[in-house]
């Protein structure tokens, strides 16, 4: 009876955690879709954070 209600519990903490890790990759590439569009140069959507050239 006891696991009955945790599972529900721990599936609550992991779409949270994935929601709040989505924000923060949305945040860091500065509130723009741009970012995450594939152009044929070196902007891919796995490098969205640009630390410098």
């Amino acid at each position: 009876m006891r696991i009955k209600h945790l599972v529900p519990k721990v599936a609550a903490y992991l779409i949270g955690s994935g929601l709040l890790l989505l924000l923060l990759g949305y945040a860091l590439s500065g509130f723009s879709i741009e970012q995450y569009k594939a152009t044929p140069d070196h902007h891919r959507w796995y490098n969205v954070v640009n630390l410098g050239d």
